[in-house]
């Protein structure tokens, strides 16, 4: 959902396009704790689970994600949503779906504990059994 993340998708597009490839949309939520849970400010009209309300932005980033890929002309695309360590996550999901390349953003709105690149650009970066292209 960051801005970092939209750039990397509009190329994801470019590249998808050029070789009529299908585009694979992950958005990965962060599972908290039942302490983190509890201690949120959740309305009682909002789902009870911080989880809960995680999954569901995250599935509204994939469905913009995929309006998106549509706008750019890509006709094969589908969306994913995952919960749990980001980049164990997306390295996963690579592997399992036998990905060819990995588009991430160069920081998103997690945890930019990376110096020069993102946490979690940087794990993929270093982890990945296939290109990674970090924009």
């Amino acid at each position: 959902g960051s801005e970092n993340s939209t750039e990397a998708l509009k190329k994801a597009c470019e590249i998808a396009k050029r070789f009529d490839s299908e585009l694979l949309i992950l958005s990965v939520f962060r599972h908290h704790s039942f302490i983190e849970s509890s201690l949120s400010m959740i309305r009682p009209s909002e789902p009870e689970k911080l989880d809960d309300v995680l999954s569901s932005y995250a599935k509204e980033i994939v469905e913009s994600g995929k309006e998106i890929a549509k706008e750019c002309g890509v006709t094969k695309v589908r969306g994913f949503i995952k919960g749990g360590q980001i980049a164990k996550q997306i390295l996963a999901f690579a592997k399992i779906n036998e990905i060819d390349l990995i588009v991430v953003g160069t920081h998103g709105d997690g945890d930019l504990s990376g110096y020069l690149l993102g946490g979690v650009s940087h794990k993929i970066a270093g982890l990945a059994k296939c290109p990674v292209l970090i924009v």
